[in-house]
């Protein structure tokens, strides 16, 4: 049915809905059709989940599978880390059923791709919700599917941030139905779309309930069509408790994870906290250029802003943004319009980050700010509202209340720009604005950047010609509405299909060697230290081989200190620390005598095109090992001192001063302990450790695994005192004569959560079915006097 208060006489298509949903589908097969000869999108070999989403999420399915429960720890990575509560992407969202039932890699890989069609389609619903015609609606839609910060988060595999924008239309459409149309179960269905984006992405969440306040806002006091007679103090105290709802309902992965900060690098002061870390990868003002012209700053390789690296681009797109200029012109959505100018205003002083004093007044009081990073992600709450505006605009155009020399004005503009850009004069600019550091790269990006402007200025002519032709009524609006679709859809394509590199199946990709062969035959556990590039990043995970290092970022904070990550893991090849973390293996790029090694398998060429060689240790270092002598001396000096040669690491453990443990007075020469270790099973999250011999004092067991407050154990069944040592590892007081250790990795948290989820849930669905049945009964009740 036609969109309410359309001002437009344009066509509306039989089945709108459905040609909608046709549309947005066909729109991403321009740069998906590749999935359709059955490769998948991991971005070749730089992409997040090539280096390590893919390892997390086969991990945690090959887990769930074979457990029936979401694993707690990921023992591969970093001498082990909480998995639900330190994040390994999507563990609670609905994408993640599906790789219980499909391969890892095509779930993956046809999840975002839903979310990619999912973007446009509900952008369109909530754009007609919002009165737009059929072809306005539709170029709101495909415009912010293709908008460069949705689309280009494919092939990097940021799957969670391309949930959040995807979800991020619909959750702007339930407040509108809720508030404005009165429709109080749309509170409910609110509550479960705040939750799937906390567990989508929760730094993209934080600041789309932004976004979402104040649209509430508007729509409760600013929204000239909101419902007659409505209490704004209340919508905003419903919409309040949905979100309160919502964020319960993923309490089962908050609360462990705001457990785990105090002992992550986000705990405060730590090294991923503070204004310099918050204020990385924000999007320098200086690049604003690149949301007309992206290759102004150069695109992947190009790139030459100040970021270190830049796998996204913020093109919006030609069409979209002359359209949105012209929504302004729109006086009966005057208040909207105003809205949404304000709302991409906000966001994109927040992408600016630290380079504008805005982020400065919010960064002491928004909590929890000094924790994230990467403002630049914030750019799809730009995107949206710049779509919106352009479908705004394009009902104006195709009810010819734009003047064709208004449509000429502004299209010339975007034409003198892109021809600078073909003179290159742009060129002057872009060396003006680089950093120093840069001026080689800019140099190199020039012939890009005047290709990319002859691009633009192509765009600039055929759009322009054919808004020009629907405000002089020579094209007709059926027809202007494809001509227009279809060339927004051709402008974005030739930018974003630059971020699309398709990749063969996980099993090519990820294809066993005679060095992972090896590692996989070799019974578990013990732990492999690579040293260079052969596999790199996360990667062995995936052959579920426990590594020393990995790619995760937010590993035990412990655990970095005990490597001595801020000096580049110096430590971690300390012969003492690699004797205390288990490492049996060795993986170097070149074959090279290495003492204290023995060469196992090739060199051979990986499934990368890299060179990896295996070495062994000539003697296998204990996974677990009875230490006879204990001593306390302050924290900061743990690390010196075990990496210090004189330190008899074998026969000695260290607690920090704070600790409560017993420990008698050193003596020499140190004693031996008489009890030996074995591990006789041993899984993520699960051991049993075998005993054998006696002591006839109190022994420490030492674990080469990383200690954290959730491990339990029992010592020959009895509950046992399970503590942190050697700075960052396992240890469990063992009495004389013990001959059983069992640990295990049980999370309170993690319970406490799954309880407050359960209820949340249960509240949610009675904030959709309780409206819903007062009406019914409101609407029998109205209807029986009349039929009696």
């Amino acid at each position: 049915m036609p969109a309410r208060n359309s001002t437009t006489t344009a066509f509306e298509p039989r089945y709108p809905g459905t040609l909608g949903a046709l549309v947005c589908t066909l729109a991403a097969l321009t740069l998906l059709w590749p999935l359709l000869t059955g490769q998948i999108l991991f971005g070749g070999g730089r992409s997040d989940m090539f280096i390590a989403g893919y390892a997390f999420r086969l991990f945690g399915a090959t887990t769930f599978k074979a457990t029936g429960a979401i694993p707690q720890w990921n023992p591969y990575l970093f001498g082990g880390l909480p998995y639900i509560a330190a994040m390994h992407g999507d563990i609670f969202y609905p994408t993640a059923w599906m790789r219980w039932i499909m391969p890892v890699d095509l779930a993956i890989t046809w999840g975002m791709a839903i979310h990619f069609v999912l973007a446009g389609w509900l952008t369109y619903g909530f754009a007609r919700a919002l009165g737009l015609s059929w072809g306005a609606a539709m170029t709101a839609g495909v415009g912010y599917e293709l908008s460069g910060i949705v689309a280009s988060q494919m092939s990097p595999g940021h799957d969670g941030k391309l949930f959040v924008s995807a979800l991020t239309p619909l959750a702007f459409w339930l407040l509108l139905r809720a508030i404005r149309q009165g429709q109080r179960w749309a509170f409910g269905a609110f509550s479960f779309v705040v939750a799937l984006t906390v567990l989508g992405h929760y730094n993209m969440s934080y600041f789309l309930l932004i976004a979402l306040a104040l649209w509430t806002l508007y729509l409760a006091f600013w929204d000239t069509e909101r419902e007659t007679g409505a209490n704004p103090w209340q919508c905003i105290f419903l919409a309040g408790v949905a979100v309160v709802i919502g964020i319960g309902i993923g309490a089962l992965q908050l609360i462990p994870f705001l457990q785990y900060i105090k002992y992550s690098p986000r705990a405060d002061g730590g090294p991923d906290t503070g204004w310099a870390f918050a204020t990385s990868y924000a999007f320098p003002p200086r690049e604003i250029f690149t949301t007309i012209l992206p290759q102004f700053n150069g695109v992947l390789g190009k790139y030459w802003g100040q970021n270190p690296i830049k796998f996204h681009t913020e093109y919006i797109g030609l069409l979209p943004l002359a359209l949105a200029a012209l929504a302004w012109g729109d006086r009966t959505r005057r208040r909207l319009v105003s809205a949404l100018l304000i709302g991409a205003g906000v966001f994109l002083l927040f992408s600016f980050a630290g380079y504008t004093p805005f982020y400065r007044l919010l960064f002491g009081v928004l909590p929890y700010l000094s924790k994230i990073r990467a403002m630049g992600m914030v750019f799809f709450l730009v995107a949206f509202p710049v779509s919106l505006l352009a479908g705004i605009g394009f009902d104006r155009v195709l009810s010819r209340s734009v003047s064709p020399r208004t449509v000429l004005f502004f299209v010339s503009g975007f034409g003198v720009f892109a021809l600078l850009g073909v003179l290159g004069g742009l060129q002057a600019v872009a060396e003006a604005l680089a950093i120093p550091e840069r001026a080689a790269e800019v140099q190199a990006n020039a012939p890009d950047l005047r290709l990319g402007a002859l691009r633009l200025l192509v765009f600039v002519t055929l759009g322009g010609a054919v808004l020009f032709g629907i405000a002089t009524a020579r094209i007709n609006a059926r027809i202007g509405v494809v001509l227009g679709i279809l060339l927004m859809v051709g402008d974005l394509w030739t930018v974003d299909r630059q971020f699309f590199q398709f990749s063969p199946r996980a099993a090519q990709l990820f294809a066993p060697d005679a060095v992972t062969s090896r590692l996989q035959a070799t019974p578990l556990p013990y732990r492999a230290l690579e040293i260079g590039s052969s596999y790199g990043h996360s990667v062995l995970m995936a052959y579920h081989v426990p590594v020393a290092l990995g790619y995760h970022g937010n590993e035990l904070e412990s655990y970095r200190e005990l490597g001595d990550a801020a000096s580049g893991w110096r430590s971690i090849f300390d012969p003492h620390i690699v004797d205390l973390l288990a490492i049996r293996f060795l993986i170097l790029d070149r074959a090279q005598p290495v003492p204290g090694f023995h060469t196992v398998a090739g060199p051979v060429v990986t499934s990368l095109g890299t060179t990896a060689v295996l070495y062994e240790k000539d003697t296998v270092p204990p996974y677990a090992r009875v230490v006879a002598t204990a001593a306390k001396i302050p924290q900061e000096q743990i690390v010196t001192t075990l990496v210090d040669p004189r330190f008899p690491v074998a026969e000695a453990v260290l607690f920090p001063d704070s600790s409560s443990v017993r420990v008698d007075p050193v003596t020499q020469p140190l004693p031996i302990a008489l009890t030996r270790a074995t591990v006789t099973q041993w899984s993520a999250g699960h051991m049993t450790v075998s005993l054998t011999g006696s002591d006839p004092k109190p022994t420490h067991l030492l674990i080469s695994e990383n200690w954290y407050p959730d491990w339990r154990g029992t010592v020959d069944g009895k509950p046992a005192i399970v503590r942190r040592a050697d700075a960052s590892l396992l240890s469990v007081d063992l009495p004389p004569g013990a001959r059983e250790v069992r640990l295990w990795f049980d999370s309170p948290a993690y319970a406490t959560g799954k309880v407050v989820s359960a209820i949340a849930l249960a509240l949610a669905l009675l904030m959709m079915i309780v409206p819903v049945a007062q009406e019914r009964r409101r609407m029998h009740a109205t209807a029986s006097p009349a039929a009696a």
